[in-house]
């Protein structure tokens, strides 16, 4: 049987078989991607999605600072954007930014160019496309406070140009939809002296730092804080803070942070969090939802990819 490669449309950019994902992510496990892409611009991105076959799967990972790749790794095709995707333009105190800039990085940028209001950013360890995405925030800001348009591409290849009025953000969610890969997108702010740009900065890592586990193998917040409680509170009045499983661990700092204290299993680590999850369902009447997204599969799949693209050739998703 042919690999899935040999189905794959020639690129520009970097494509590989069968990569660990483990150092890819902030929790530093999973298994591998079947195979990973990373486009060199938006042309090698919108040239490969048009020719790939409708049978094989796509997944987006951006930084991996909110995810938990399963220990069966990712089948299928991974889509990585890289240094095409990482440049900032400026005008005024307006910014168009590629989608794979990491959130910290353009804040500060801003901050020393003297434009505020993404301040918040500089403690979101992401990308710019997975935050939009998840209408990432803290301190009281969120994605959609700053965002006016951005640019996708679909996994067909097709790009769209969307308003940040219709992508329908709520409280860490959007419906941008699944198969949009976000590639720019144009932000604003307001004009202010950068020292107080940057003493807000401070604070907010100052803050961050007394509060949260930030030097741990983590992933962010576990679940997303229901209407009208906060989920660290819900699993501290379980009697959950500090639990272990294998290498996982629910922050002593910060209940709502699962840890790899550094030999844990994706496995472990989202094994833990569903037992929180049903202990707080099952003690207070609360139905946790996860902000960390889990991507793959637990144990290695068999993907007969050659039968598949055969079964599915010129028939399009």
């Amino acid at each position: 049987m042919s690999s899935l490669l040999s189905y794959l449309p020639p690129v520009r950019g970097r494509i590989q078989e069968n990569v660990p994902l483990d150092e890819w992510t902030s929790l530093h496990v999973g298994g591998c991607a079947e195979v990973l892409f990373m486009p060199e611009d938006s042309d090698d991105l919108i040239h490969f999605l048009r020719r790939r076959p409708r049978a094989v799967p796509v997944t987006v990972l951006g930084a991996g600072t909110n995810v938990l790749i399963r220990d069966g790794g990712i089948p299928g095709i991974v889509i990585h954007l890289g240094n095409g995707f990482r440049r900032i333009f400026k005008e005024g105190n307006t910014f168009e930014v590629g989608a794979s800039v990491i959130a910290t990085t353009f804040a500060e940028q801003a901050a020393y160019e003297g434009v505020s209001g993404f301040e918040f950013l500089s403690t979101l360890p992401g990308t710019m496309g997975g935050g939009i995405c998840a209408n990432a925030g803290c301190f009281g800001r969120s994605f959609k406070d700053i965002l006016l348009e951005v640019e996708a591409v679909d996994f067909c290849g097709r790009i769209h140009w969307v308003p940040a009025k219709k992508l329908g953000f709520t409280y860490r969610a959007s419906t941008i939809p699944k198969d949009w890969i976000l590639v720019r997108a144009w932000i604003c702010g307001q004009i202010l002296p950068s020292p107080l740009i940057l003493k807000t900065m401070e604070e907010y890592h100052a803050t961050r730092a007394a509060t949260q586990p930030t030097q741990t193998r983590t992933a962010g917040s576990l679940f997303k804080n229901p209407e009208g409680k906060t989920a660290w509170e819900l699993i501290d009045a379980v009697g959950l803070r500090g639990t272990h499983l294998g290498g996982a661990e629910i922050s002593e700092k910060h209940a709502n942070f699962l840890i790899n204290t550094g030999h844990a299993t994706a496995s472990d680590l989202e094994t833990l969090g569903e037992k929180a999850r049903e202990k707080v369902l099952k003690e207070t009447g609360v139905s946790l939802s996860w902000e960390i997204v889990r991507l793959g599969v637990p144990f290695p799949e068999e993907t007969a990819w050659e039968e598949r693209i055969q079964a599915k050739k010129g028939v399009s998703s």
